[in-house]
């Protein structure tokens, strides 16, 4: 089971939109599962999921992305400003997307 959630995403990259009705509701019932491993893969099959529909989509927008992101940097949790360092990371990695016009906002947004 765990296996599975964790690969639930595997391959459908460009495709994953089209199959979000069959992919999503098992990912989300394994938050509720009693083994933590089962959530915490389910938790990480979901974030590739998304990852995958941003990084592969048309239909995508950054500059209505970065404000939300910008916008949630304010929590003090660091386990919340962590996870939205790795989304940074991950547009970063996107070829068609240039964070570097966007670095201030996160480095002020970090450090307040």
């Amino acid at each position: 089971r765990v296996d599975r959630i964790s690969c639930s995403n595997s391959g459908l990259t460009s495709e994953a939109a089209q199959h979000l009705d069959q992919i999503v509701p098992p990912v989300l019932n394994s938050f509720s599962d009693q083994d933590s491993r089962v959530r915490y893969y389910a938790c990480e099959a979901l974030y590739n999921i998304a990852k995958d529909i941003v990084t592969e989509s048309d239909q995508f927008s950054i500059e209505e992305f970065i404000p939300l992101l910008r916008e949630r940097m304010n929590v003090l949790n660091p386990y919340v400003r962590q996870f939205l360092v790795g989304w940074i990371t991950v547009l970063d990695s996107v070829p068609d997307i240039d964070m570097l016009g966007f670095f201030l906002i996160f480095l002020m947004a970090l450090t307040c």
